[in-house]
């Protein structure tokens, strides 16, 4: 009966407690209560823009769970009129959107999304939301190589988080902010940048992908024996191997092994790797992989041209580029010119299609 249905504005203070716990990531008390908030719901009076709020913070949740991982699904819900929804309510819808773009490696159209939220950000009164916010959009346009831009999202946030006593939210920014350096080849600041992360994680998740982040400045370095070795330091932190990151970790151990001629070994890491790409249903690393084994285990460029292909048709140009430029300095070595200007010419297109931000993404 309707005397029974439970204020929506009552509602709403219990999902702001809820969207609290999810910010400073205290998640046995966000679980508990997104329990008591969709019991609520369940009883509440008739609110549209409540449950659009609900069904915003929730997608918050499973991502704060999940991270990367692509199974995390995020419908539209949002039919009603505009006018309805206050600025706040609007910035979330713009940012959680924004975060479901991110996850589904639609960088551009990201940023379009994160954009919209940033000229409501003045609405925002929670500081790790903010932060959060600008860690967000800095490590989207670092997606894009759009590194200065990046680079100062990422500052403000790192600032923010230590300010506000997030330390391992701090450090996963500053990290990103060494990998920006090492790539734009400023390998001297970027590994410091990267070893002071290290010493400073006490949070082994963090610490192996501090470790990945490191092997892949050795491995752009031509150091693959290091690089090896930082990522195989990786894998050993269970948390890391049994993750979406620890995915990453496989795929590029194998890369740097295939690197230094250890062929059984690289092989038998490949494997793995692509065992848990299919497990994350992850498309990058399925391109990756595909690339590498065509590359350097079945020498069929063929395949190496259909990983790219692959990566062009859902606008990974980051990776286009960078796996285009690893074929530019092999083929250069064979004095190969012809592939040498195919795919300084794809490198070059992909480079030139970055700076593009929209809806290019579908």
């Amino acid at each position: 009966m309707q005397m029974n249905k439970i204020p929506a504005e009552e509602v709403g203070a219990k999902i702001v407690e809820w969207y609290s716990c999810i910010m400073s990531s205290s998640y046995e008390e966000a679980t508990l209560l997104k329990s008591e908030v969709k019991s609520m719901v369940g009883n509440m009076e008739n609110s549209d823009k409540m449950l659009a709020y609900y069904s915003l913070v929730e997608y918050r949740h499973e991502n704060m769970l999940d991270g990367n991982n692509k199974s995390v699904e995020f419908k539209d819900q949002f039919k009603f009129v505009e006018t309805e929804m206050d600025h706040y309510l609007k910035y979330l819808y713009y940012f959680v959107s924004g975060q479901n773009e991110f996850n589904k490696q639609k960088y551009r159209t990201s940023i379009k999304m994160f954009r919209k939220a940033e000229r409501l950000l003045e609405y925002v009164k929670d500081d790790t939301e903010e932060a959060e916010f600008l860690g967000y959009l800095g490590y989207a346009y670092y997606r894009i190589n759009q590194y200065l831009i990046s680079l100062s999202y990422l500052e403000q946030a790192e600032t923010a988080f230590r300010r506000l006593n997030l330390p391992k939210k701090a450090i996963n920014n500053k990290q990103i902010i060494g990998l920006i350096y090492v790539e734009i080849k400023q390998y001297e600041k970027g590994d410091q940048i990267l070893k002071e992360s290290l010493d400073e994680s006490t949070y082994p998740t963090l610490t192996g992908i501090i470790l990945r982040s490191i092997g892949l400045s050795k491995f752009s370095q031509g150091n693959y024996k290091l690089a090896s070795s930082y990522f195989t330091k990786s894998l050993e932190i269970e948390e890391h191997k049994n993750s979406y990151f620890g995915m990453n970790s496989l795929t590029e151990l194998s890369h740097s092994l295939y690197k230094l001629d250890e062929k059984e070994r690289a092989l038998i890491i490949l494997k793995k790797a692509k065992a848990s790409v299919q497990f994350y249903n992850d498309l990058e690393y399925r391109a990756r992989c595909k690339f590498i084994e065509g590359l350097y285990e079945l020498d069929d460029i063929n395949m190496v041209d259909k990983a790219l292909r692959e990566l062009k048709e859902k606008e990974l140009l980051f990776e286009v580029c960078e796996l285009a430029e690893e074929l530019i300095e092999i083929f250069r070595e064979k004095s190969d010119n012809e592939n040498v200007i195919k795919y300084y010419t794809l490198a070059y297109q992909a480079k030139l299609n970055q700076n593009v931000i929209g809806d290019g993404q579908r």
